[in-house]
């Protein structure tokens, strides 16, 4: 039990999980202060608080409807006060009231009423208290008659509806008949509550409307709990900083990250320590331009950058997710005062992620790539000014000029920052890649002027890996760019190598052939430490040390051991190590065809079985093993061999004239083939 239990704490405490909590808590860590700090800079001066003047005028963002509770509160109270009580009579007493309505229709009233009302009844002349007690006993009757079960206060007075009774007779009439009444009658709390509810449920609620710009709160104004409700419901938001809030951003940062690795893991995409600071470097830059510009009304224009880094930084289908969900996260960070600023920026979002993923990728040029940021950012304003269209907000001249410059200021941001991310992180950007394979290149100079056969080499070869890796969907330019490179350690020693020796020289035939393989295996060494000097990027590297993988010079070692030589098989091989990449596996094809179709054209100065040497070369490799830590499926490099193929037609059949160098002028390194000859 114990050791499951200590395999499990080792497992949690791997490298990788400590990696991921890391850049989590990082990611956490700046969304939180990014947020805190917009609220302390301006939401803090645009919230509000119930119960205080309110410290600006608050504008309503969108139309909404609401119900004005107060109103219909009021109305429902005027309406329950009307009822003074709910009066129930005894069954049994009927009679007993109709004998005294009986008598004081007859004028008898001394002792049937109060005192009170006697002595009133008695300051008054004998006709007039004649017809009251004539009207009060026809009124009873009514009653009796009409409300078998309650009579209510309303009741009683409904009946005093007389044209020519003063209102001092009125209330006489009115006191006579509660005082008749008062006996069989008593007043029922419940009754007069549920008659009250009755009046109240009649009150229909109060319906109101709002347009966008309409005033909710003057500034200075007290924010009552009805104007507060409106404030929240705007997405305005109270003074009180907001904790739970917070934790929601802190808690839904996290998972992203985590699905992001899951994706990651998931495709088989690894990301060292370098890519991780990177990508975190990056996304913060990104969520503070959308914070700022947000700050100043741009309304997440600065997810702009955000997008146009990830996208000419990682693959495509990394770069949506982490545009998509860093891009909303850095809108949720960002001090947007009303949910409407929250709607436009999360459009502005979707409109770069989806933007940027059909353009941005396909870059291969300055002009593609400022053309594209062009039109990503035209498409993120179309988006948000059709979102303020459709939800009829009020957007003066200012505004749309504050978020057009907002989203100008980020694509500028973008593009002058990504030399940044090329020196220190050693990122290949389209734009990195153009000026690598550009002839002016130091390097591709000194290759021109000092081993301008190999020069040409590597054109050759450039050429048939670009185009089987824009058939595969690879990056084409990354893969012309290493190919341009793979063979600068020969500069070291230029004329050892067959391309670059002149007609009748060999320098091998003075070499032992141990020599001969050393020098020529050194290549791999003297380009690495060339590409070091030159600050060549990391991935250009790995073209130059992988491009022989780990195969041998199989020539020189049959020379040694026929001379009788006791070598091993290792110092006739390169160090390695194998292809780990699609990229780097095509230039290694690439320039063992080349070398093939090369060496025979140059032997037999005919059209040579270009089909025949491409399949031979291939299978070799995949023989070899060379091909075996490349993620390369069959069909991959059946489209590979067809590519070259198709390129290999296209560069000899109209080729007519002869070789510069004679026949018999042909070098041992020529007719040993690419390996011997350090292709």
């Amino acid at each position: 039990m114990n050791n499951g239990e200590d395999g499990k704490k080792n497992r949690f405490f791997e490298k990788s999980n400590i990696e991921l909590l890391a850049a989590l808590a990082v990611w956490v860590i700046i969304l939180c202060l990014i947020y805190s700090s917009g609220w302390w800079l301006k939401e803090r001066d645009h919230s509000f608080s119930v119960g205080k003047p309110a410290t600006k005028t608050f504008f309503a963002q969108y139309g909404m409807n609401y119900r004005d509770e107060a109103m219909a509160l009021w109305l429902k109270e005027q309406w329950s006060q009307r009822v003074f009580g709910v009066l129930l009579y005894e069954p049994e007493v009927v009679s007993e009231i109709e004998g005294k309505l009986e008598h004081l229709e007859n004028g008898y009233y001394k002792n049937i009423l109060s005192d009170r009302l006697i002595y009133l009844l008695d300051s008054l002349p004998e006709d007039k208290r004649e017809e009251i007690f004539k009207f009060v006993s026809i009124a009873g009757k009514r009653l009796l008659k009409t409300h078998p079960i309650s009579i209510s206060e309303e009741d009683i007075w409904s009946e005093l509806d007389v044209p020519n009774f003063t209102a001092s007779e009125k209330n006489v009439a009115y006191q006579v008949l509660l005082d008749v009444f008062k006996r069989a009658m008593r007043l029922d709390t419940r009754s007069t509550k549920a008659y009250k509810d009755y009046l109240k449920n009649q009150i229909k609620p109060i319906e109101k409307s709002i347009k966008p710009g309409d005033v909710i709160v003057w500034k200075g104004e007290i924010v009552t709990p009805e104007r507060a409700e409106m404030l929240l419901m705007q997405g305005y938001l109270p003074e009180e900083f907001p904790w739970r809030y917070l934790s929601f951003l802190a808690s839904i940062s996290a998972l992203w990250g985590i699905w992001i690795r899951w994706y990651m893991k998931k495709k088989g995409i690894s990301q060292q320590f370098k890519d991780e600071a990177l990508v975190t470097m990056a996304m913060a830059l990104g969520w503070f331009l959308i914070a700022v510009t947000t700050y100043f009304d741009g309304v997440g224009g600065g997810a702009l950058a955000l997008m146009l880094w990830m996208y000419l930084i990682l693959e495509p289908q990394v770069a949506f997710h982490l545009v998509l969900g860093g891009g909303v996260l850095g809108v949720l960070a960002s001090p947007a005062y009303s949910l409407m600023d929250t709607i436009l920026g999360l459009t502005a979002v979707g409109a770069c992620t989806c933007g940027g993923y059909l353009l941005v990728p396909k870059v291969r040029s300055r002009r593609k790539l400022y053309s594209s940021v062009f039109t990503v950012a035209a498409l993120v304003i179309l988006a948000v000014l059709s979102a303020v269209f459709g939800f009829a907000l009020p957007m003066n001249l200012r505004d749309v000029l504050v978020f057009i410059l907002s989203v100008v200021v980020s694509s500028i941001i973008g593009v002058a920052v990504l030399p940044l991310w090329e020196r220190v992180f050693g990122v290949l950007t389209p734009l990195k890649l153009l000026d690598l394979t550009h002839p002016s290149h130091a390097l591709l100079k000194r290759l021109q002027l000092e081993a301008p056969g190999t020069y040409h080499h590597s054109l050759m070869v450039g050429t048939l890996a670009e185009s089987a890796a824009e058939k595969l969907g690879l990056n084409s330019l990354l893969v012309k760019a290493g190919a341009y490179f793979h063979d600068i350690g020969k500069l070291r020693r230029p004329h050892f190598f067959v391309e670059n020796q002149r007609p009748g020289e060999n320098v091998h035939d003075e070499l032992t052939p141990s020599m001969s393989a050393l020098v020529i295996v050194s290549h791999v060494r003297d380009g690495v430490e060339l590409a070091k000097d030159y600050q060549l990027p990391d991935r250009i590297k790995d073209f130059i040390v992988e491009h022989h993988g780990t195969t041998c010079l199989q020539y020189f070692y049959k020379k040694a051991k026929m001379a009788g030589d006791y070598v091993s098989v290792a110092q006739f091989c390169y160090p390695g190590p194998k292809p780990k990449s699609a990229e780097t596996a095509i230039v290694m094809l690439a320039d063992s065809v080349e070398a093939a179709v090369r060496s025979v054209w140059q032997e037999e100065r005919t059209m040579p079985d270009i089909e025949g040497l491409v399949y031979d070369v291939v299978e070799t490799k995949i023989k070899d093993s060379q091909l075996d830590e490349a993620p390369l499926t069959l069909r991959d490099v059946h489209i590979i061999r067809e590519s070259f193929i198709e390129s290999l037609r296209h560069m000899y059949h109209s080729r007519k004239i002869a070789s510069l160098e004679p026949e018999n002028n042909k070098t041992e390194g020529d007719q040993s083939g690419d390996e011997e000859s350090g292709n």
